[in-house]
């Protein structure tokens, strides 16, 4: 049986971008979207984080961002830090969460056109469909985790004490 795709975070996907506006509380701050969180974790400045914090959107977080003194472990944490950006998105905002889980099975791909190889797949003339997409990656974890959780949830267990149990 062949999956269906969702090759592009716009339309009524655009809720799976990292720029739909929607409060993050992350580290005791709370953002305006996912993007303004993660910006704001690359650095251990509190000016930094402050001033990324307080931009009018995620695009000018994302350029603040780029402008940061880089945290010395970055590359080590950035793919661990997203996910956990992107489980407090879907699970503070229930109708994203709902959202999420109305895309079924269906394979989550972040294609962009700015050469985002990284996060996403490009589909530009230079790059050609390339990419790892690991935003699209950790969106589908995201995913599974909260259909998971979803049926310990029924069963009147807090989602905190659910994950314990997946631990265990």
């Amino acid at each position: 049986m062949r999956s269906e795709y969702i090759i592009r975070f716009d339309g009524d996907y655009r809720f799976l971008s990292n720029f739909w506006k929607c409060d993050v509380e992350f580290e005791g701050d709370t953002y305006l979207s996912t993007e303004s969180a993660y910006q704001a974790a690359k650095t251990l400045n509190k000016a930094e984080r402050e001033m990324i914090k307080n931009t009018a959107s995620p695009g000018a977080a994302k350029r603040m961002g780029r402008q940061v003194d880089l945290r010395d472990d970055w590359e080590e944490v950035k793919d661990s830090i997203m996910l956990e950006i992107l489980r407090i998105k879907f699970s503070t905002h229930k109708d994203l969460e709902d959202k999420l889980l109305e895309t079924g099975d269906k394979i989550l791909v972040e294609g962009n056109k700015w050469c985002d190889c990284y996060w996403g797949v490009c589909y530009c003339d230079k790059c050609n469909g390339i990419g790892k997409n690991r935003l699209g990656d950790f969106l589908m974890r995201v995913r599974a985790e909260t259909r998971n959780l979803g049926t310990l949830r029924q069963t009147d267990v807090s989602s905190k004490d659910a994950l314990v149990l997946e631990k265990i």
